[in-house]
């Protein structure tokens, strides 16, 4: 079962990923509607959410339980703009949010986060893999590519954390953002068990 989290989480709505990177485009369905209004995009303030009305819609697949030291564990990231606006570039941004896991007073884990890049057919080390202690991690978005009204497109991730990490909770988060203004239009998390 997918959470489906429209944008407007701030704080700590979790980013990933490090450079240019192709995600899945498929067409617009019935799930992706098309709004008959059209609108310019709206800029905000660097680093700040756009307008509820301007936002896209981010679904996260469901994460079984993260063994730490184990294997990676796949997320898909879905991202539906079912917004009036067409925007010419959207990013997107993957990381491992705050865990009760991490042994340390900032409850950032020790972990990796890999995204697909469907033009090499191999998975890409993610170099910023965590979200810190504040939205720094939206600068670290990837696959910039025009997002049309109605268009749908899913980009696949891959998480593990490091044997270090004890018994816990995660969470997951992500972020469709604007490079000029950077600015986030859609965002979604989920939680997993680690242990």
């Amino acid at each position: 079962m997918n959470q489906r989290v429209t944008v407007g989480v701030a704080a700590a709505a979790a980013i990933l990923v490090g450079c240019s990177s192709p995600a899945t485009e498929t067409p617009a369905r019935t799930d992706c509607a098309v709004d008959p209004a059209s609108a310019p995009p709206v800029a905000v303030e660097a680093y700040q959410t756009v307008p509820e009305a301007d936002r896209i819609t981010l679904t996260l697949s469901d994460i079984g339980p993260v063994t730490p030291g184990g294997p990676p564990v796949e997320v898909e990231v879905t991202m539906c703009n079912d917004s009036a606006v067409d925007y010419p570039d959207v990013g997107v941004v993957l990381v491992l949010g705050h865990c009760s896991c991490a042994p340390n007073p900032t409850s950032i884990p020790a972990g990796t986060v890999h995204r697909f890049d469907e033009n090499t057919g191999s998975w890409a080390l993610v170099e910023h893999p965590t979200a810190g202690l504040g939205v720094d991690y939206l600068g670290t978005y990837a696959d910039v590519r025009p997002m049309p009204k109605g268009q749908r497109r899913t980009a696949r991730y891959r998480i593990a954390l490091d044997g270090s990490m004890t018994a816990g909770q995660g969470v997951v988060e992500a972020a469709a953002v604007t490079p000029e203004p950077l600015n986030r239009i859609g965002t979604a998390d989920t939680p997993f068990a680690v242990g």
